[in-house]
């Protein structure tokens, strides 16, 4: 076999598996050679050729020299006032005013929220704490004053080491000094000199602080094959938590701080093993295990999106304090503006989709976008591409009845897993790219920049999209509409991630569009829209990822694009039977967020996380502006519904017995059938002529409504989206059994799915109409190839007498 053939195998195996296509790696290959790197920058500069210049940024030994410090004698001068600077914190009873004078002094604010006076005062009183507060309200402070009151070393433990890097970066910039720690730090020193006390911030990975001692592994080796027994104690294992100690002892450690702190939980969005054993923070500093502490050191914990039951298990997990301080503060964002849309989202609707933000970007070059202009679309498809504009929405919601939590679906109904995010885009900044320099002095003070960032007339958008592919081909689209895009996926190579990360800080980026990858600490002023093109896969990722808008304080858009027709799919991923139950509850809110079309979108939200919201709205969301749909008297579609699953299930005989919901058995019938929603339809249809017309999509919201008011519950142990297996709780059964129910008016607002049936175009106006199609040849082939399974087509050898014929065969 050619070698030079298999290289440019592999090269090209490389390329499709971040989501390029085919024929752009091939062309690439033959333009610039086998060049991996060379290859994507041909492809992502718009197939022309480019000339790959040393990045000037790059981890070159001058532009370390230049960035490190001047003078190491002068944090040692700070090291030295710090033991006088705490006792004077802790006894005087003005810290607050000192507090404001640093936050005037270093960073140009007037005076500290309420919530960061709360926290402070947590730490004042040396008791750890737990701090939710939404995106962009100024949490960091509550730990970065510390380190200025007290002159001991604040330590925080963030996920991402580009977050780190910005943070340091800023941190200089106000005159604090600061380094990080972990994979991405170049210069060996840095290590030494941030336990020497040589800076007021340390930023460490959990990962970094908790890597395991190869030494102390080799060491209880020996030990227990020699004298029989294993010396076990964490700081061993943990290779940062003993030169910790001996910072604590020598200049003091202040603060743990834990940043982005829901990752420790495993009912989060986010969650990461490494962040759960953070509680070594507490097991190892402690007074009672450190006799040079007077009290345990504080711990931090703060993040922007936490259910009450991630709450519980940050706090448990942690082993933080038995009376922590919980600070709270309002998780809504006036600003933001909540809108849900009905979208196939695939390239087909790119055009419709995008046409709004195209023009806004394209308006001030006179560009505007004109519809009438179709652009090519043949080489951007992605593989939820439909075949045919005429939109079936019975065949729709009956195939999503059928597989809304099956993984076993034919490859071209459902989204390849080989280009979802997955574990490495969610991890991508753990071993993130390299950056020039890790320690920041603190030289430059607020006197001599300005601390809000340059604003661009338009603003940026950010698009999340749940596959890597879609990245690639709605970046080329809004491309090729004049927008200045660009993709960002774990996949993608570093070089790429740095330049898209850097312009897009630089404002030299109009839209990215990225999967979860382009996560955490994302901390820009000016963005202005967060779109979401496809199912998010829980609201807290969704929120989370959504309060990167307005962070200046501006009204700022927060769109998702969403098939309302199709229950979500969870996207594959590790995870045990409990967590992924946990999974679909979390999909099935976020379903549950955009299928309601009678609340506000803000008030669902922040009351998800458990807050109390006023009853009047925001008066931004889609649903605030539009007002809520007509209520619809549906007493007659309920009754006929909830009879015929009770007939299935019950007799009248147990409504008037003993009936307990949680402990009787619906399936103490074995032969009973059990039937799901597409079954009691069909029923229905069949019965009822007047119904025999009406979609499935909108039964399914209807089962929604019911499930909502407490008359039905889900019949199957296995985890769903929405009801499958409708059953009737003893509040369902007195519903059917009681003619006065029967009798009141049923007035609801119908949701999301069920106004989709009622104002589409349909393909069939009635089932004869739809029974007439079958005679029709073109359309009989198309609806039998929905229901075919798909297979790989094979590739034909035709050096053998079976492949000529098939290739023969094939014409």
């Amino acid at each position: 076999m050619d070698g030079s053939n298999l290289a440019s195998d592999l090269v090209i195996a490389e390329l499709v598996s971040m989501g390029f296509e085919i024929s752009e790696a091939k062309k690439a290959i033959n333009e610039v050679g086998l060049s991996l790197n060379n290859a994507i920058d041909f492809i992502l500069s718009g197939c022309k050729k480019v000339s790959r210049k040393r990045d000037s940024s790059g981890t070159g030994k001058q532009s370390v020299r230049e960035m490190r410090q001047s003078s190491i004698m002068d944090h040692l001068q700070s090291s030295k006032k710090a033991s006088s600077s705490v006792s004077r914190v802790h006894s005087d009873g003005d810290w607050e005013v000192r507090a404001n004078m640093l936050l005037q002094q270093h960073f140009g604010y007037p005076s500290l929220k309420s919530f960061q006076i709360e926290a402070l005062g947590a730490w004042i009183a040396n008791k750890d704490c737990l701090v939710l507060a939404a995106t962009g309200s100024g949490k960091s402070l509550c730990f970065q004053i510390p380190a200025l009151l007290t002159g001991k070393v604040v330590v925080v433990i963030s996920p991402l080491i580009s977050l780190m890097h910005d943070q340091c970066l800023k941190l200089a910039k106000h005159g604090v000094s600061a380094c990080f720690l972990g994979s991405g730090q170049i210069d060996q020193t840095v290590q030494q000199k941030a336990m020497r006390g040589m800076y007021e911030i340390i930023y460490v990975c959990p990962e970094t602080i908790l890597r395991f001692n190869i030494f102390f592994f080799v060491f209880n080796f020996l030990s227990y094959m020699v004298y029989g027994f294993v010396y076990s104690n964490s700081h061993g294992l943990c290779r940062l938590i003993k030169p910790f100690e001996s910072l604590a002892e020598s200049r003091g450690i202040a603060l743990f701080a834990i940043d982005e702190v829901h990752c420790v939980s495993k009912w989060g969005h986010d969650f990461r093993p490494d962040y759960r054993r953070l509680s070594a923070l507490r097991d190892n500093f402690n007074a009672k295990k450190l006799a040079f502490l007077e009290f345990d050191i504080p711990i931090m914990a703060l993040t922007a999106t936490a259910t009450t039951q991630v709450r519980e298990d940050i706090l448990k997990s942690l082993h933080m304090s038995e009376d922590p301080t919980i600070v709270l503060t309002s998780f809504f964002r006036p600003n933001l503006r909540f809108s849900v849309k009905n979208s196939r989202t695939c390239s087909s609707s790119y055009e419709r989709d995008f046409s709004e933000l195209i023009e806004a970007y394209n308006e001030k070059r006179n560009q505007k976008y004109s519809k009438k202009t179709n652009l090519p679309l043949e080489n951007i498809s992605v593989g939820t591409s439909s075949q045919d504009e005429t939109y079936n929405w019975e065949e729709r919601a009956s195939e999503s009845e059928e597989d809304d939590d099956d993984i076993t679906l034919p490859k071209r109904k459902q989204l390849s897993v080989e280009y979802l995010e997955d574990e490495s885009d969610l991890l991508l900044d753990v071993d993130d790219f390299d950056v020039t320099c890790g320690e920041f002095d603190g030289r430059s003070s607020t006197k001599d920049l300005d601390v809000c960032e340059e604003k661009s007339e338009e603003g940026l958008t950010i698009i999340y999209v749940p596959t890597r592919k879609e990245t690639l081909s709605i970046a080329k689209y809004l491309s090729r509409c004049g927008v200045k895009a660009a993709a960002y996926h774990a996949k993608l190579p570093k070089s790429h991630l740095r330049k898209v990360h850097k312009e897009f800080h630089e404002n030299a980026l109009q839209v990215v569009v990225a999967t979860i990858a382009f996560g955490m600490g994302i901390d820009k002023l000016n963005v202005r829209r967060i779109i979401h093109y496809g199912w998010p896969q829980s609201l807290e990722a969704y929120y989370q990822e959504a309060g990167r808008a307005g962070r200046d304080g501006k009204l700022a858009d927060c769109v998702l694009y969403a098939n309302l027709s199709r229950m979500p799919s969870l996207l594959p991923n590790r995870r045990s039977e409990e967590q992924t139950r946990q999974a679909y509850k979390m999909l099935s809110d976020c379903f549950r967020y955009a299928m309601l079309s009678s609340r506000c979108r803000a008030q669902m939200l922040v009351q998800y996380f458990g807050e109390v919201f006023s009853d009047d709205g925001c008066h931004l969301c889609d649903v605030c502006v539009k007002g809520p749909p007509e209520k619809q008297n549906l007493k007659n579609e309920a009754r006929i519904l909830m009879q015929m699953i009770a007939a299935h299930y019950e007799k009248r005989s147990y409504v008037e017995g003993s009936y307990d919901d949680d402990n009787y058995n619906y399936n103490h019938n074995t032969s009973m059938e059990k039937p799901n929603v597409k079954m009691f339809v069909c029923r229905i249809r069949e019965q009822n002529l007047q119904l025999a017309t009406t979609d499935l999509l909108w039964w399914r919201g209807l089962v929604r409504i019911l499930e909502d008011k407490g008359l039905l519950r889900e019949g199957d142990d296995k985890a769903h989206v929405q009801i499958k297996y409708p059953e009737p709780t003893k509040l369902g059964l007195e519903f059917v059994y009681n003619e006065t129910a029967l009798e009141q008016a049923f007035d609801v607002c119908p949701e999301a799915d069920m106004l989709l049936s009622q104002t589409e175009p349909r393909s069939y106006s009635s089932f004869a109409e739809w029974g007439k199609g079958w005679a029709d040849p073109e359309i009989r082939k198309q609806r039998l190839s929905r229901n075919r399974p798909w297979k790989r087509p094979r590739r034909t050898n035709k050096q053998t007498v079976r492949g000529r014929l098939a290739a023969k065969l094939s014409k």
